[in-house]
């Protein structure tokens, strides 16, 4: 394709992605100039001409592609709008029964005292998509303008320093040649970008490599399989809250879950699975299957009805994994900084809390006029000074712990709480998850196939009927937004070492090899974009890492209304 003309968009900020740390972050900012601005009108100085502030985002509509849990810590909340539930926060339930469980073959053992770090009661249990559009309409309500159905597909980076995004052309079919609807991609240039994609996001990914902001130890993460199900009234139960972890070998690894009660008899379950697994057939779609056959699931969830279904992963690694969080015109926010929790497995109230000390942060530097590397640092040294970071402080060693071993993290957990995050031994080391997976060769023979599992399509599902249930829709003649770059590797090299991983860690059943017509007894890879369902497992697990996630189409993937 020739040299594309583009239109060009100038704003003060640009913040990409609409969740809850970039609508906190970007309603914090329009109010931190406001008060900035009365005080130096008492003062009798210069104020901080109004700024122009924009969120885009790649969902056709806020909230679509927002998935959580989703129990919320009101703390952050409470800063960010002190009054925020008579602002109408869209609270399902309040929790007022707070347990953990821990799950084995056929029993599950209720803990006499819940952990602290999964002590949720007062809690709020909501929707991360009803969330984010309740935000969303604060922020226009505070003249921020938002345009959802834009990804961003490029950082502009000029003179060492990052100037805006990006977004990503529509109307370009599977070869790569315009449709009669193109539409290309504009530049929208900015003092400061600020990045808040979520999970693994694909202009993080850029920003990360290019300008070295690697933590001390690789960001590890894990894939949460969510649903929902409308259970019999007498199985509901509001304001319950329930995390456990899942045995399913003691000496390889330890699985999570989560299980919520919603209105309308409605219950958000939750299962999380490592992907740092050494196990080449690692599925967190099956094993997510498998939990619900456990007597305790099978009691609450027989009689129901499941509503919705999403996957997402989940960043792990903590405070030693966090990527430093800005550099020349731009910061991280939210997961794309890693800020989620995983000792408390909570991450809405680290994103809000971090979109605000971003926007702190930016105020001063719009006061300043100033963007470079230096200013934004003060984003750091607030970081280091709040609640954020003692929270995360705690958990600092709990991925290293897991790590080194299963067994190891049952019984340094309650030694870390005792001590402030220590543990046992400090500074844990861990590396990246997909390095931990161990080739065929290396398993006794008997591990060396897939595990075979019959879908009762009453309780268990396969992942193309479940795809139907997260209401993801790609346009299928377009360039594929999931991008191998090279597929004979995936035929003569990985079939062989890891048996095609990625026919299994993928929930959604994008990933098949079929037979080569060219090639008999050959095997090649098809890939069915359209049932994506934007988790980023892919590009997380792929053993040889090259499997790259990028957006599709602006406003295409999965629809997570109530998720």
């Amino acid at each position: 394709m020739s040299e594309i003309e583009r239109e060009s968009l100038e704003v003060d900020v640009l913040f990409v992605g609409a969740g809850p740390a970039t609508l906190a972050s970007a309603y914090h900012l329009v109010r931190g100039v406001d008060a900035y601005n009365e005080q130096a009108s008492a003062r009798g100085v210069s104020q901080i001409e109004a700024p122009t502030v924009l969120v885009i985002e790649k969902a056709a509509n806020i909230g679509d592609h927002q998935l959580s849990g989703a129990v919320v810590n009101p703390r952050a909340f409470r800063e960010w709008m002190p009054d925020f539930e008579d602002q109408g926060f869209p609270t399902e339930h309040v929790c007022d029964d707070a347990r953990f469980m821990a799950f084995f073959a056929k029993r599950a053992l209720t803990a006499p005292i819940t952990p602290p770090n999964f002590q949720k009661k007062g809690y709020h249990v909501a929707s991360l998509s009803n969330i984010v559009k309740w935000m969303a309409e604060k922020c226009e309500e505070a003249g921020i303008e938002i345009y959802p159905g834009f990804a961003g597909d490029k950082l502009l980076v000029e003179g060492g320093k990052v100037v805006g995004v990006q977004t990503g052309d529509m109307g370009i079919d599977k070869n790569g040649a315009p449709k009669p609807n193109f539409q290309p991609g504009m530049e929208i240039r900015a003092k400061v970008t600020v990045l808040g994609e979520g999970v693994r996001g694909s202009l993080t990914k850029q920003l990360v490599e290019n300008f070295e902001l690697e933590g001390a130890n690789p960001q590890v993460y894990e894939t949460g399989i969510k649903e929902i199900w409308k259970v019999r009234p007498e199985k509901h139960k509001p304001g319950r809250v329930i995390h456990g972890s899942v045995f399913p070998d003691f000496f390889s690894q330890i699985n999570g879950m989560w299980l919520y009660d919603m209105k309308d008899n409605l219950v958000s379950f939750g299962f999380v699975t490592v992907l740092d697994s050494e196990d080449p057939y690692n599925d967190p779609h099956l094993e997510a299957q498998k939990f619900k056959t456990h007597p305790f699931m099978r009691d609450l969830l027989e009689g129901g009805e499941l509503v919705r279904y999403g996957a997402k992963a989940i960043p792990m690694g903590g405070l030693t994994a966090q990527p430093k969080l800005y550099c020349d015109g731009a910061m991280l926010v939210g997961d794309s900084g890693g800020f989620c929790n995983a000792f408390r497995l909570s991450g809405v109230h680290m994103a809000v809390k971090s979109g605000m000390m971003a926007a702190d942060t930016i105020v001063e530097a719009l006061a300043a006029d100033d963007f470079g590397a230096v200013r934004l640092g003060a984003y750091t040294e607030r970081y280091r000074a709040s609640w954020a970071w003692t929270e995360h402080e705690e958990a600092r060693n709990f991925h290293g712990s897991a790590d080194l071993h299963p067994l190891f993290a049952m019984m340094n957990t309650p030694l870390m709480l005792a001590t402030g995050g220590r543990g046992l031994k400090d500074d844990l080391e861990f590396e990246a998850g997909h390095l931990k997976m161990r080739r065929l060769a290396e398993l006794p023979e008997a591990q060396r196939t897939a595990e075979v599992f019959e879908f009762d399509g009453k309780l268990t599902f396969s992942k193309e009927h479940l795809v139907g249930f997260s209401g993801t829709q790609h346009e299928v003649d377009q360039p594929s937004h999931l991008v191998v770059a090279d597929t004979d590797l995936c035929s003569d090299v990985c079939s062989e070492e890891y048996g095609n991983p990625c026919e299994r860690f993928c929930p959604a059943a994008v990933y098949e090899m079929m037979d080569d017509p060219e090639r008999p007894g050959k095997k090649t890879l098809f890939i069915h974009h359209e049932n994506c369902v934007h988790c980023k497992t892919c590009d997380i697990a792929d053993p040889y890492q090259v499997i790259t996630w990028t957006p599709p189409e602006g406003g295409e993937g999965p629809d997570y209304t109530q998720m």
